[in-house]
């Protein structure tokens, strides 16, 4: 049953669909929109209540539309340009909002980012300028643009040039960031929530990096929970992210912080307050029953949440969370979603394209298929659901070629 506020969902693909089931079971009416018609691009507006036609991004169309329905809310979601949208659409409405502009630029301005990480004693990964001397690879992207939009790295200077032209010409304010890329390391992610201006760590993980050719540099495999540096972390950086935190005045809000660790040192290099790709909501609610979306869903709308975050770390499960991602080629079918779903341990098991679908790639991130969170208690349990869940999970071609692209291999699992 819909009580009677109005939650608009910025954004229609299959993590916005999370979003709105999670908003429809804590009873509130949902609207999606965003000005893509296929069915493929727009899965989430089948779950919502209501769904538009008009692009997230024109805030005049959208502003006069949500005045004529009585939307409550607005949520950005999983992208940095949606929950730009998301800022000016809450001002322009007076709207609950969880950031503002100026903290959203120090976020996805990576110089901005870098000078407030120095004013807070959080270090960050070395950087070159235009015109110095390389030692390669490097990383160019950039500065303005969140994700994996416009990242390359360069082996050699004609590969520098091109990425460099490339990563310019998506840049707004027209700045690229060259930076050293460290490619013996352990990317590093920690997750914060700031509720009432506590500052509450929620957890942290490592990430598993494709090691193909194909994009290997900027996909993501798979995410253990907890990250093995963790006590290292909340020892030496912890007090320094907060810092930050407090400096730039946020509260109420969930916050990601990414890094790479790397000879017993962190070196931090992004920030982000959209909801991050490996939907580790899912694993904190299995583990705690503590769902910091729905934390967020209430306060978009206005209201308080008397779950207190700090308990989602009163839990020493395990968790894994493998990334698929879909090669070239026309989907004959799809094999063993059922059966994984059924295995002992998995909390939610999500695959993203449909028989029949064409999986055209044209950048180096390629689609995301899938996407599979294991728990238990101790990592063992999750290693061996995790090579069961490799066996049974398929996406052939016609050919019966194998569509997934790279997964989860014996050498990795035991690294974790």
């Amino acid at each position: 049953m819909r009580n009677g506020k109005k939650l608009l969902v910025l954004g229609s693909y299959y993590p916005d669909g999370e979003i709105v089931k999670k908003a429809q079971a804590l009873g509130y009416y949902t609207i999606v929109t965003d000005s893509h018609h296929s069915e493929d691009l727009t899965p989430a507006k089948h779950f919502a209540d209501e769904a538009w036609g008009i692009s997230w991004l024109d805030i005049d169309a959208l502003a006069q539309k949500c005045k004529e329905v009585g939307v409550n809310g607005v949520i950005g979601g999983f992208s940095e340009r949606r929950v730009e949208s998301m800022i000016r659409l809450c001002e322009r409405l007076n709207l609950p909002c969880s950031i503002t502009m100026e903290q959203l630029d120090v976020t996805r301005d990576k110089l901005k980012f870098k000078q407030a990480c120095r004013e807070s004693g959080i270090p960050c990964v070395p950087e070159f300028q235009y015109g110095e001397a390389l030692k390669f690879p490097v990383i160019v992207k950039p500065v303005d643009r969140a994700g994996s939009i416009g990242i390359n790295v360069a082996y050699n200077q004609a590969e520098f040039e091109r990425d460099y032209a490339y990563a310019l010409s998506l840049s707004e304010t027209k700045q690229v960031i060259i930076e050293e890329y460290i490619n013996d390391g352990v990317k590093f992610d920690v997750y914060y929530y700031v509720q009432d201006g506590r500052i509450v760590f929620l957890g942290s993980s490592d990430t598993i990096m494709c090691k193909g050719k194909e994009g290997a540099e900027i996909l993501q495999k798979a995410w253990p929970f907890p990250s093995k540096y963790e006590a290292q972390f909340l020892s030496e950086e912890d007090s320094h992210v907060r810092a930050m935190i407090r400096n730039l005045g946020i509260d109420n809000c969930y916050l990601t912080m990414s890094a790479f660790y790397r000879c017993g040192k962190f070196y931090f290099f992004e920030a982000g307050f959209r909801l991050s790709g490996e939907l580790s909501f899912n694993y904190y609610k299995a583990v705690s029953g503590i769902d910091y979306v729905d934390v967020i869903i209430r306060h978009s709308l206005g209201e308080k949440e008397s779950v207190r975050l700090e308990e989602v770390r009163n839990s020493n499960v395990k968790s894994l969370i493998l990334n698929f991602y879909g090669r070239d080629g026309v989907v004959n079918n799809i094999r063993g979603v059922e059966e994984v779903q059924a295995l002992p341990g998995v909390v939610d098991f999500l695959v993203y394209l449909t028989e029949g679908e064409i999986i055209h790639n044209e950048t180096k991130v390629l689609k995301k298929i899938g996407m599979c969170t294991i728990c238990a208690e101790d990592m063992g349990s999750v290693k061996e659901t995790a090579r069961k869940v490799n066996q049974l999970f398929a996406v052939n071609d016609k050919d019966g070629r194998d569509l997934i692209y790279e997964r989860m291999t014996e050498a990795e699992l035991q690294t974790i």
